[in-house]
């Protein structure tokens, strides 16, 4: 089973914005230069840090002015994030942990629908009514 990692914005600037997790560190911040640039006064520069470790993120506060938190707790040291976490940048930036794993090797199921029977073919029109003799 493999895994891939993401954070979505719930609250703040972009709420619905999926950041990707790749690489071995990822800074988030309000300068451009961080891997993940949150536009907002109550981010840091450089808020905190993710760190790929042994297959799991581990979040850290970078001396942020308005903190990091991890399901309501303030972060004091690293976090080993599980899946589900809150990450909450100050007090109106909030993030959730997402993990996915699947399996590389795993047959995928088509989402296509099954073709539609044909249209059954029109009924044929009934006889006209024999002619009829006046007398």
């Amino acid at each position: 089973m493999t895994a891939q990692f993401q954070l979505v914005m719930r609250s703040g600037p972009t709420p619905g914005t999926v950041y990707p997790l790749e690489g071995g560190q990822i800074l988030i911040g309000r300068d451009a230069k961080n891997t993940i640039t949150i536009a907002d006064a109550e981010v840091s520069r450089r808020h905190a840090r993710l760190t790929f470790q042994g297959g799991k993120y581990v979040l850290e506060d970078l001396g942020s002015t308005n903190g990091t938190f991890v399901n309501g707790q303030r972060l004091t040291g690293p976090h080993v994030l599980r899946a589900g976490d809150v990450v909450s940048l100050g007090e109106h930036i909030t993030l959730v942990f997402e993990a996915m794993t699947y399996d590389p090797d795993a047959t995928l199921a088509s989402s296509r629908a099954p073709a539609a029977a044909p249209a059954p073919a029109p009924a044929a029109a009934p006889p006209p009514p024999p002619p009829q003799a006046y007398a």
